[in-house]
C-alpha cells in the first residue's frame, strides 16, 4: 500500500483482509481533519485494482462521493452510489465508493444508505471519511466497521517528512510544529499550498496566531487553539459560499483580543 506514515498496521491488517479477501461490506474512517483517512482509502483502492499499480492511475471500479462545499450528500446521490455498486466490477473484486465528509449526508440520504448497508451488494465496499460522526446515524454506525485515526507527535511528523518528501531535518522540525500532529496538515505547508486574496488573508492571520499560542504554551492555550482549528476548517469548507472575509477577520480579531 505504500509508505503511509505511522500506519503500519493499517496497511498489514488490509492488505491481509483483501488478500484472504474477507473485507468488511463498510467502514467508518475517522479522526481529526487531515489525519491521512482519505489518503489511505485511496490506497486500498489501488490495492484492490492492482498492487503495482502507480498512484495517480485512473480508478476503474472506485469512486470518490463528496459534497460541494457548503452542501449536503442527498438522496439523488445514493442512488448515484447504488446503482454503481450494483454494477459488476472490471478490474477488482471489489466495487468501492469512498463517501468523503460523511457527516454531509442528509438524514434521508443515511436512511437510504442504512438500507444498502444492510443489504449490500456482494461486490460492494463503502468507506466512510469523516472528522466529526457525530451527525451520523446510531443505526447506521452500529453496522459499519470503525478505524480511528490518530495524531502523530512533533518527532513522527518530522520523521515522516523527511523520509517521505526529503526534507532537511531543521525544517521538517518547524512544519511539525505548526501541523498539530496532522500529517495531511504537514505536507501542505512543506508544498507551500496557499489560499488567495481574502481568504489567504484570513487564513494567515489564524495561522500565525495557531503557531504564536501554540508557542506559548498548549495547556493554558487550549481552547483558543481548538477555536482557531475549528474557525479555519469552516472558512476552507465554506469560502465558495457567501462568506463574508472581512467579517470573518474581525471575528477572529475580537477574539485573539478577549483572550
Amino acid at each position: 500500500m505504500g509508505t503511509l506514515l505511522g500506519y503500519d498496521d493499517k496497511c498489514e491488517l488490509f492488505e491481509k483482509l483483501i488478500k484472504e479477501d474477507n473485507l468488511a461490506h463498510a467502514y467508518l474512517f475517522y479522526g481529526e481533519p487531515e489525519t491521512g483517512k482519505h489518503s489511505f482509502a485511496k490506497s486500498i483502492a489501488y490495492l484492490l485494482e492492482d498492487r503495482k499499480k502507480a498512484e495517480g492511475a485512473p480508478l476503474i471500479d472506485a469512486v470518490f462521493v463528496a459534497a460541494e462545499e457548503g452542501k449536503t450528500l442527498g438522496i439523488e446521490d445514493v442512488a448515484r452510489i447504488q446503482k454503481f455498486l450494483s454494477e459488476r466490477p472490471m478490474a477488482s473484486k471489489k466495487r468501492m465508493v469512498v463517501v468523503d465528509n460523511a457527516e454531509s449526508l442528509t438524514r434521508e440520504a443515511q436512511g437510504a444508505l442504512l438500507k444498502i448497508v444492510e443489504e449490500p451488494p456482494k461486490t460492494s465496499l463503502i468507506i466512510f471519511v469523516s472528522s466529526d460522526s457525530r451527525n451520523i446515524f446510531e443505526a447506521l454506525l452500529s453496522r459499519i466497521e470503525k478505524i480511528y485515526f490518530p495524531t502523530f507527535s512533533e518527532k513522527e511528523i518530522a520523521s515522516g517528512l523527511v523520509k517521505q518528501l526529503k526534507i532537511e531535518e531543521t525544517k521538517a522540525a518547524k512544519i511539525a510544529k505548526m501541523s498539530f500532529g496532522r500529517f495531511g496538515r504537514a505536507v501542505k505547508i512543506a508544498r507551500g499550498k496557499k489560499e488567495s486574496g481574502e481568504e489567504d488573508d484570513v487564513l494567515k492571520t489564524i495561522n500565525d496566531a495557531i503557531l504564536a499560542r501554540y508557542e506559548a504554551g498548549i495547556a493554558k492555550n487550549t481552547r483558543v487553539l481548538r477555536w482557531l482549528l475549528e474557525r479555519q476548517m469552516f472558512i476552507k469548507r465554506y469560502k465558495r459560499y457567501n462568506l463574508n472575509m472581512k467579517l470573518q477577520k474581525k471575528v477572529v480579531d475580537a477574539v485573539l483580543k478577549s483572550k
